[in-house]
């Protein structure tokens, strides 16, 4: 059976007993489907208040320069100058969904999805899904930038704007970079398909879209979450009775992490790692030590950018590695020292 129903005489919704099927425009008879819109798209059409970041149309050109200032630093035609003469943002920050279910971005779930995916596994949240997120530099942020995190908590323009002078090291950017920036957000914003709804979800939402916009929102929410934690951690190593260590998840995480920006041919830091025996056997040696040479200790305090210095390392917060994932990598250095 087949229900067809208007929200503000914008959109009409077609239903059967699988779900979600398309949507109409009064402007436009052919159906779209539901599975391609933006989550922001649809809430607004449900009577939620756009957020302060919202963009009503994307401008694909201003995506496009925001991808290139993103992946490249600046644009290609050289028209603007580099924004960080020392890191890109690529070197954080993902493009991509890092787990099946955006409600669940656990270390994991980011994990196991990351392993099936060959995605890197880094310290910083993706930028897929960003612009729907309603708060940044959460947590204890404000134990490593202080009062800088205050006006970027509810803005999404100056956590952008702090990510380019702080965590980057680079230069202030103009309000047009930073627009273009937020259009390639938008461009990643989650679409209603990558939301994972059961199928009592999505009967009830079916049912709440005609009788009840309220609860349509509240249930499109709960599926993804709406701000990335951060917890830190200490530079002890974790003590979890009876744990073994899982060296294939540890392979992946020093592959797909360590050497993200420590392998000699990323030239991203003075610190060069690799597959060979000589690295695991330095790292082995510094496990117990309290420096930045530590793998506990550096991984969960990470380094702070000085003068003559600005490469550091960001620290995996435990909402990105958790404590059995950093035993696992902990393990696997042991192993191939030993080998």
């Amino acid at each position: 059976m087949f229900v067809t129903v208007t929200i503000v005489l914008v959109y009409a919704f077609e239903w059967n007993s699988t779900g979600l099927i398309s949507v109409y425009t009064p402007h436009d008879p052919e159906k779209v489907n539901l599975a391609d819109l933006g989550v922001e798209e649809v809430l607004i059409k449900l009577g939620e208040k756009p957020p302060i970041h919202y963009i009503p149309v994307l401008n694909q050109d201003s995506a496009r320069m925001g991808e290139e200032m993103v992946r490249y630093g600046k644009l290609l035609d050289g028209s603007n100058k580099r924004i960080s003469k020392y890191f890109y943002c690529t070197d954080c920050h993902n493009q991509v969904k890092e787990s099946a279910d955006p409600g669940d971005e656990s270390p994991e779930a980011v994990l196991e999805y990351g392993k099936a995916n060959k995605i890197p596994f880094l310290p910083a949240a993706t930028f897929y899904g960003l612009y729907n997120k309603q708060h940044w530099y959460n947590g204890d942020y404000e134990k490593k930038y202080g009062d800088l995190v205050r006006p970027t908590r509810d803005t999404l323009f100056n956590a952008i704007q702090l990510c380019a002078t702080q965590c980057s090291q680079g230069r202030e950017m103009e309000a047009w970079e930073i627009r273009c920036v937020m259009h390639y957000y938008k461009s990643l914003e989650y679409k209603i398909g990558d939301l994972v709804f059961t199928n009592y979800e999505i009967n009830l939402l079916g049912k709440s879209i005609v009788n009840n916009p309220a609860l349509a929102r509240e249930i499109i929410h709960s599926r993804y979450n709406e701000i990335n934690e951060a917890t830190f951690g200490t530079s002890e190593i974790p003590e979890i009775a009876g744990y073994e260590p899982n060296y294939e998840n540890a392979e992946y995480i020093y592959q797909y992490g360590c050497l993200h920006c420590h392998a000699k041919e990323k030239e991203i830091t003075n610190f060069d790692l690799g597959m060979d025996k000589l690295s695991f056997k330095f790292l082995e040696a510094k496990l117990y030590k309290y420096n930045s040479f530590s793998l506990s200790h550096i991984t969960r305090y990470g380094t702070y950018a000085v003068s003559g210095r600005k490469q550091y390392m960001p620290q995996y917060t435990m909402e990105n590695m958790s404590n059995e994932q950093l035993l696992d990598l902990i393990g696997y250095i042991k192993y191939k020292a030993g080998e």
